[in-house]
This record gives C-alpha cells, sequence and structure tokens, in this order.
C-alpha cells in the first residue's frame, strides 16, 4: 500500500510464444523469468498482493514456489498472442478480487520478460503515479537517436526508399531531435478506473520514470544471452569489485542546470530542464541529499525565495535543502566541479559512455 492505495502486483506469463517456445519457463542467470520476475513481486513489502496470470501449469507451479499467488488460471481465450494487456490485467484484478474479496486500487504490471528491474524503479512508478494522482505510469528507457522515429526509412511494395515519417527530410544533425523513449517493461502501474471503466493501460494522464540502466525486453535467444550476461556482470560487480565511492551530499546550481537560463534575469518565465531534474530526482532517490545553490538575487538584490521554492515544487524537483546567497560570476572555478551524467555514473544510475 501506498498513499492508502491497495496495490496488485499481476505477472503475465502465458505458456504460449511463437519466438521462444515456453518463454517464460527459460533460465537466465540460473533462474526462469516467471521465477525471477515472482522473486521480485514477492520481495515488495508495499505490494498487498502478487499473482501470476497463466494459462500454463509449469509457469503457474514455478510462481507459486517463488513466492507468489495462483488463485486462478488464465482462460484460453485470453491466451492468444493477439489479446492485450488491457483485456489480461482487467481479468486478473477482477478474478483476484473475487478469491480474496478485496479492492484494489491499482494494478503494477511485471512483465517476466524484463529480467532486470530495479525495485527503485518500480517504486518510483507506482509512487508517482499515487502522488500526482495519475491514470498510469510506465518505465520507460531512452531510445538511442539513431533509432528515432525521423531518421526511420521505409521500402514500398515497388521497392522505392522513402521516409517512415517525411519530416525526416529536414533533419540534418542529430541535435535537432527531440528525445524520444521506448517502453522497457520493467513496470506499469496502472489505477481500477482507468483500466475497467477506460479500458486502457495509458488513460488520459499518464507519465514516466525513465530507467537509465541496460534493459532487455526478451524475444529471441539472443537476448536471453545478452540479459544472462548483463545480470552475471551484476552479479559479480557485487561479489568481487571494490565498493564503488557514492556522492553523498551534492550542490547543485537551478539556473542553467534545473532551469533554463535567463539573460534578463527573469526567473519567473525560465522553462525548466526536464532530463535534468529527472537525474536530479533520480539521484534524490538513490539516497544523495541534494542541496539547491543559486545566485538569484545576487545582483539585483531581490527576494526570490518564495517564488524559486514554488517553482520547484511546480516542476517536481526532489530536494533536501534550498539556499541562496552565491555570488554572481562569470565562471566558477572548483576542484570538485561535476556534471550531472558524470554522477549518475558514479552512483551507479547511468552507464558511462563509451
Amino acid at each position: 500500500m501506498i498513499g492508502g492505495r491497495r496495490i496488485l502486483a499481476v505477472i503475465p506469463a502465458r505458456g504460449g510464444s511463437k519466438g521462444i517456445a515456453l518463454k517464460n519457463l527459460q533460465p537466465v542467470a540460473g533462474k526462469t523469468l516467471v521465477t525471477r520476475a515472482a522473486e521480485f513481486a514477492a520481495s515488495l513489502p508495499w505490494v498487498d498482493r502478487a499473482v501470476v496470470s497463466t494459462d500454463h501449469l509449469l509457469i503457474r507451479q514455478a510462481a507459486i514456489d517463488a513466492g507468489v499467488e495462483a488463485p486462478f488460471m488464465r482462460p484460453p481465450e485470453l491466451s492468444g498472442d493477439r489479446i492485450g494487456d488491457v483485456e489480461v490485467l482487467s481479468h486478473a484484478l477482477l478474478a483476484t478480487e473475487a478469491d480474496d474479496g478485496s479492492r484494489y486500487d491499482i494494478v503494477l504490471m511485471l512483465q517476466p520478460t524484463s529480467p532486470l528491474r530495479d525495485a527503485a524503479a518500480v517504486r518510483a512508478t507506482a509512487e508517482r503515479l499515487v502522488a500526482e494522482e495519475l491514470d498510469a505510469v510506465w518505465t520507460v528507457s531512452p531510445t538511442d537517436s539513431k533509432a528515432h522515429p525521423l531518421k526511420q526509412l521505409v521500402i514500398d511494395e515497388q521497392g522505392q526508399l522513402g521516409y517512415y515519417d517525411p519530416a525526416g527530410a529536414a533533419i540534418v544533425a542529430r541535435q535537432q531531435l527531440e528525445p524520444v523513449y521506448h517502453r522497457n517493461g520493467v513496470a506499469y502501474a496502472v489505477t481500477r478506473q482507468t483500466l475497467l471503466e477506460a479500458g486502457s493501460l495509458l488513460g488520459e494522464r499518464a507519465a514516466a520514470v525513465v530507467v537509465d540502466s541496460p534493459q532487455v525486453s526478451i524475444d529471441t535467444m539472443e537476448d536471453l544471452e545478452r540479459a544472462a550476461g548483463l545480470l552475471q556482470a551484476a552479479a559479480g560487480e557485487d561479489d568481487h569489485a571494490a565498493p564503488r565511492v557514492r556522492p553523498r551530499r551534492l550542490v547543485v546550481d537551478i539556473d542553467g542546470v534545473i532551469a533554463a537560463a535567463r539573460s534578463d534575469l527573469d526567473y519567473a518565465t525560465a522553462a525548466p530542464i526536464t532530463e535534468n531534474i529527472r537525474r536530479i530526482n533520480a539521484l534524490h532517490d538513490a539516497g544523495c541529499e541534494i542541496v539547491l545553490f543559486t545566485a538569484r538575487g545576487s545582483v539585483s538584490g531581490e527576494d526570490w525565495s518564495a517564488r524559486t521554492a514554488a517553482q520547484m515544487q511546480t516542476w517536481g524537483v526532489r530536494y533536501h535543502e534550498l539556499r541562496f546567497g552565491k555570488p554572481a560570476a562569470d565562471f566558477y572555478i572548483d576542484d570538485r566541479m561535476i556534471s550531472l551524467p558524470q554522477v549518475m555514473v558514479l552512483c551507479g544510475l547511468a552507464e558511462p559512455e563509451p
């Protein structure tokens, strides 16, 4: 339960799979995909109940052995490869409620085919749904610019090459591309109303939790091998590597980092830099103490404290302390200067740039 909202975790794991036979029972780094998902769901203390939705008896038993419940079997009409998540989750929700007489406010979907999930990202998904009163929150991963929709091509039946999106013709440099993201299957949190009444997994008011760590969505044997390698490498780092030196206290500037810099010093109209806010919030959630230190008002003498605090709240910036009095300067010279991407790597929240 989070914020008084009862949460049902559902692991969808049907037996049929065209790409890999019995995919959910395939082992990856010593455990089957469904076992990993079930153990993960069972370890979440804030989940009120965790169940598996499957049509296969061996998958059902594997999930039970790993600590989740299986109070129902998924019916054949919901077990084909053209059945959507909404139908599966709606059935799981109602069947579970019929079994235990409870009412759940949130459904959390954990797909077994995404075995690299971590508890912090999953909890952040549910917390954001509750805190912002959204219809749904999905985890997503940044899409490499090489796979951006405006750089994709199509070949028609006559063999003619063209742009997937005609707007791609205007792209000459990657700096022109807006960041795009793709779903990674780590977690989907959706409200009961959105699922049952709107018949949607996204709803009208949805948000995302961006996951920077490597993720693999299992579709092929090569995906299984890649996921196994990443899991084994992570286990090796945990067992053998020297402890990572993680920063504990971070002092962060506001303008130019959190807010777009304004040469006219009209901070009230500054736009948020959403990617950096996401990074700062991830650092906060990972245990770093975040101190915001700003030069607002240092030149004009104007008091920006109340307006800045309100701005940070509106933008959803998570921090521990907001300090003023930073002297205005053309440049700052410091022996502990670090960028946000660099500190994300130090905290294990992102991979180093190649």
